[in-house]
């Protein structure tokens, strides 16, 4: 499922910025990185703004 997103000229930049840096050979091999592993994140609960917040607060850094 091919699907195109338009992007501004800053976010393009900052996308090359990130291909240079991280060694992807494309944008669409970035993005199915990025999309990946934002995936996995939420399923394995990480990311959870309310156990995040849970976190912070018995750390003390939030009240």
């Amino acid at each position: 499922m091919a699907k195109k997103v338009k992007l501004s000229n800053e976010a393009v930049q900052k996308a090359d910025t990130i291909l240079a840096h991280h060694g992807y050979a494309s944008l669409d091999e970035m993005v199915e990185s990025l999309i990946a592993r934002e995936f996995d994140a939420i399923q394995s609960g990480e990311g959870n703004r309310e156990e995040m917040a849970d976190k912070l607060s018995g750390l003390g850094y939030i009240s």
